[in-house]
């Protein structure tokens, strides 16, 4: 091969050097934005689940271990408090790696002590800031390896929420509860709507695979910010007007799609699935692209694996006697409905939401955690019995019974 002359090839370093550094400006900029957006929306869930982090609550707490001493009254507020200030640092702060990592040591000892804080946008979020706060400011090309484990983190979070989705439960029964708004009022449209509801979480797999990849990446971002332009129609104050907490992470959601995969980043599918020699890169891959595959088979968390309002979650209810409920502290023993004589319901998921403002942790040690809970009330504990169903994509299990003594 013929060498270049030496004034051409100062002329193209000359050339690719201003090029170079915009893409450098660019993915700083976006990282910038990035930051902000996972750091505002993660206080506002925060303050719209304040209950969950601080209390006053009846819905029990359920600690990874019982040998943990529970963080309550003035150093449970003081943390609470500290999450805030450390986030307001982290939003300004150049170098903001402490701030944040002070941040998620707070939200961790508040994890551990129950798992309901487990929700899928703290998961979430919590491992973006890990990606932000491990980004190097001396690396000229860190800004790009963190932009693009973000990218995989989100693109990965729609395959899976996606394909948690192909199953009956939800084309049959979540779909259609999700659009009642549009139904109730035009119920011509509820032949079409179901239609779609088949497709839909073949089509959320579909556009999570084309973010990652240049050629579908334009048309994916579209699909993507529309469904979740969607989902806050029917989910917010105008709709079904439920689970408020779910309202700023589907926004900060749609955000994230258009700070990552919009104005044709220059990254290729290998670039976001696999960023070069960076340690950080590996436990994304593992936490968001391969242990959520087990939790098809029951062996993971679904909230760890994108499930939520999926139709493939375990769920569970409490059934009492006359004789416990009355027995039943009042904050408890408002919650449950009289069904049948001698039968009273305690639905858990409407008792976390209105309680703490969340869904339930959907996995049955947490749910036995909740019962034992109640049953330490009761005057007699054989008054009281749990059904748990857990359902998932493979080896669903049947209906399963607990009395107290089995708790």
């Amino acid at each position: 091969m013929k060498a270049r002359p030496a004034g051409q090839e100062a002329k193209i370093k000359a050339y690719q050097q201003p090029q170079r550094a915009n893409l450098v400006d660019m993915a700083a900029h976006r990282l910038f934005w990035l930051r902000a957006t996972v750091i505002l929306a993660f206080c506002t869930g925060l303050w719209m689940s304040k209950a969950l982090w601080i209390g006053p609550r009846s819905y029990p707490l359920t600690p990874v271990s019982t040998a943990l001493t529970p963080i309550d009254g003035a150093a449970a507020l003081a943390l609470y408090g500290a999450l805030f200030a450390f986030a307001a640092i982290a939003l300004v702060a150049p170098k903001p790696r402490c701030f944040i990592a002070a941040f998620l040591a707070v939200i961790a000892a508040f994890c551990l002590l129950d798992q309901t804080r487990w929700q899928p946008w703290v998961f979430q979020y919590s491992f973006l800031l890990v990606a932000i706060a491990l980004y190097s400011w001396k690396d000229t090309d860190g800004a790009r390896r963190t932009l693009n484990i973000a990218r995989l983190i989100v693109a990965c979070t729609y395959i899976f929420s996606g394909l948690q989705k192909i199953n009956l439960n939800f084309m049959e029964n979540d779909f259609p509860w999700l659009v009642q708004p549009i139904t109730n009022v035009f119920p011509s449209t509820t032949h079409v709507l179901h239609r779609f509801g088949m497709t839909a979480p073949f089509l959320q797999v579909a556009f999570g695979i084309g973010l990652v990849t240049r050629r579908f990446r334009r048309a994916s971002l579209f699909a993507a910010v529309a469904m979740h332009l969607f989902i806050l129609a029917m989910f917010g104050p105008a709709g079904l007007d439920w689970n408020s907490i779910v309202w700023p992470w589907t926004a900060a959601m749609a955000i994230f799609d258009i700070l990552l995969f919009s104005g044709a980043p220059e990254c290729s599918w290998r670039e976001i699935i696999w960023s070069g020699p960076d340690p950080r890169h590996a436990p994304a891959i593992v936490l968001f692209a391969l242990l959520p595959w087990l939790s098809f088979f029951n062996s993971w968390d679904s909230y760890l694996s994108a499930a939520l309002y999926s139709g493939n979650l375990t769920e569970a209810q409490i059934y009492l006697s006359d004789a416990g409920t009355a027995s039943l502290p009042a904050a408890i023993r408002s919650r449950l409905v009289h069904t049948s004589p001698n039968t009273n319901v305690l639905n858990l998921q409407r008792w976390a939401i209105e309680d703490l403002n969340v869904t339930p942790y959907p996995e049955t040690r947490v749910y036995r955690a909740i019962a034992k809970g109640v049953c330490g009330s009761l005057r007699d504990p054989a008054q009281l019995v749990l059904i748990v169903r857990e359902q998932r994509m493979f080896f669903s299990r049947p209906e399963t019974g607990y009395r107290c003594l089995e708790l």
